[in-house]
C-alpha cells in the first residue's frame, strides 16, 4: 500500500496524457499511465501498464492490477481517445462506431470501473479531457464531436451523482494544440467524388489548425492544477478557440456564426 496519492491516466504515451503523467510524478503522486501497446520505456517516475478501453477484460484487469499495488486511487484523468477526421457520408457505421466506441465508451468503462474504490473512500477526482468539438459541431469531425458531445452530457450527470462521495468531476475542453494529432488522426473509409473540395479544405484547415496551436504543457498544467484544487469547476477551456469560439456562438444568430466559422475553416 502507498501513503502517497494514486493516479491512473489513460492514453500516456504521448501528447497531454505523457506530460500530464510527468508533472504528477515530479508532483509526488504516484502515477500508473496506460497505453494500448507496450512500450519499450517508461516516462520518469511513471509506472506504465498496457490498456485497451474497449476491452472490459483489460479495463478491469488493469485497475485489479493497480489497486493490488497501491490499494487506492485518487485521481482518474480519462485522456484515451481516438482523433478522427472525414465528412460524415464518407465515414462507415463500423467506424463511427469504433470512434464512439473509444471516446466516449471507454471513458465509461475506466470510470465504471474506479469508482466503487472512491466511493469506499469517500473521496476522488475524476478529470476527462474533452475537446472545442464537445462545445460545436465541426465539418469533417462529425463522429468525433459526437463523441465529444456524449461525453460533455455524460460528465455533467456523473458529477451530480457521485457529489455525495466527495468525488469530483471536471471536463478539460482544449482548442488546438501542437501536438501529434495530425499523426494518429484516421480518416474515412469511403471516397465520395462530391465531398473532394470540401474533404481537403478540412484537411488543410486541421493541418494548419493544430500546426499553429499552442504549447501542449499548458493543458497538462491545466489538469495538474484542477486535481490539486480544493473545489474545482466541472468545465475548463483552454486555448483561444475553446475560450472564444462557444461565447461568439452564444451572442451571434446562427446563420451569422455557422458563415463565420465556414470562413474560419476555410469550407468555402
Amino acid at each position: 500500500m502507498t501513503t502517497r496519492k494514486v493516479a491512473l491516466i489513460t492514453g500516456a504515451s504521448s501528447g497531454f496524457g505523457k506530460l500530464t503523467a510527468c508533472r504528477l510524478a515530479a508532483k509526488g503522486y504516484r502515477v500508473f499511465g496506460t497505453s494500448r501497446k507496450k512500450h519499450a520505456a517508461a516516462p520518469q517516475g511513471v509506472e506504465m501498464l498496457m490498456l485497451n478501453v474497449q476491452s472490459d477484460q483489460s479495463v478491469q484487469s488493469c485497475i485489479q492490477l493497480v489497486l493490488s499495488c497501491t490499494e487506492r486511487i485518487d485521481l482518474l484523468v480519462n485522456n484515451a481517445g481516438q482523433a478522427h477526421a472525414s465528412v460524415i457520408e464518407e465515414t462507415s457505421v463500423e467506424q463511427a462506431k469504433d470512434i464512439v466506441e473509444t471516446n466516449f465508451w471507454g471513458v465509461v468503462r475506466v470510470t465504471n470501473a474506479v469508482l466503487p474504490v472512491m466511493r469506499k473512500q469517500r473521496s476522488g477526482r475524476i478529470i476527462n479531457v474533452c475537446s472545442l468539438a464537445g462545445l460545436l459541431g465541426v465539418a469533417g469531425q462529425g463522429f468525433y464531436s459526437a463523441s465529444k458531445f456524449a461525453l460533455e452530457g455524460y460528465s455533467e450527470s456523473l458529477s451530480i451523482e457521485i457529489e455525495q462521495f466527495n468525488i469530483k468531476v471536471t471536463l478539460i475542453e482544449p482548442g488546438f494544440f501542437n501536438t501529434n494529432l495530425l499523426h494518429t488522426m484516421s480518416q474515412g473509409n469511403l471516397t465520395i467524388e462530391d465531398y473532394t473540395a470540401l474533404r481537403r479544405a478540412v484537411e488543410s484547415s486541421l493541418q494548419k489548425s493544430i500546426s499553429e496551436g499552442d504549447n501542449p504543457n499548458k493543458v497538462a498544467e491545466l489538469i495538474v492544477r484542477v486535481a490539486e484544487s480544493k473545489s474545482p469547476r466541472l468545465r475548463y477551456r483552454i486555448g483561444s478557440d475553446a475560450v472564444w469560439v462557444p461565447r461568439i456562438k452564444a451572442v451571434l444568430p446562427e446563420r451569422m456564426f455557422r458563415d463565420g466559422m465556414i470562413r474560419r475553416f476555410n469550407l468555402k
